[in-house]
């Protein structure tokens, strides 16, 4: 439901089973072709570049924050991206709707091209970044990575569970103007146990 700067929004939480599958993209796209990259500073504005305006003082604010972009880069154009929020902190901290506990990594504000949708790059991107994050130890266990889509999102929802992540909750919340408030969190059991 949509109102004039207000919004409802349902949403389906998952966590990386720890499971790392080889995720290959679907022709046209071939493997040798796809590059992926982390966000800096000399290639922030490759990333704004393919968003609309409306993204690009969040983007800016997540990155001056220190989150981790991820993009997919394909023909000289970025065609996939998404952040990392890690807590580091040592109790739970809540971004925008999404309360992350300390040790935790949360993926969020994942997009892909749309002339490039349903060729597998958004799992091949969330794969990526798993096994980057558990490679470096950035997390110390690997189903200490969540993340969240609209649960009316099927490609989404369908993404992250071929890139082995299960649902363990939702979260229903009221968006007014920039602001969120939490109404329903039903994914705090599988996390805190």
């Amino acid at each position: 439901m949509t109102l004039r700067g207000i919004e409802v929004k349902r949403l389906i939480v998952y966590r990386f089973t720890g499971l790392l599958n080889d995720i290959t993209v679907k022709p046209p796209l071939e493997e040798s072709q796809i590059y992926y990259r982390t966000v800096t500073s000399s290639n922030l504005d490759d990333i704004l570049s393919t968003r609309e305006k409306g993204v690009h003082e969040e983007f800016v604010k997540f990155f001056s924050e220190g989150e981790q972009g991820y993009y997919v880069y394909y023909e000289n154009r970025v065609v996939c991206c998404g952040w990392v929020f890690l807590n580091s902190c040592s109790s739970a901290v809540r971004k925008k709707y999404m309360l992350v506990p300390p040790g935790y990594a949360w993926l969020h504000n994942f997009w892909t091209h749309p002339d490039l949708r349903g060729h597998g790059l958004y799992s091949s991107l969330l794969t990526h970044i798993c096994r980057e994050m558990i490679s470096t130890e950035r997390v110390k266990h690997p189903n200490r990575i969540i993340i969240d889509t609209a649960q009316d999102n099927i490609p989404s929802n369908k993404a992250i569970i071929k890139a082995n992540f299960e649902r363990i909750g939702g979260i229903v919340d009221l968006r007014i103007h920039r602001k969120w408030l939490v109404l329903k969190e039903t994914y705090g059991k599988k996390i805190y146990g």
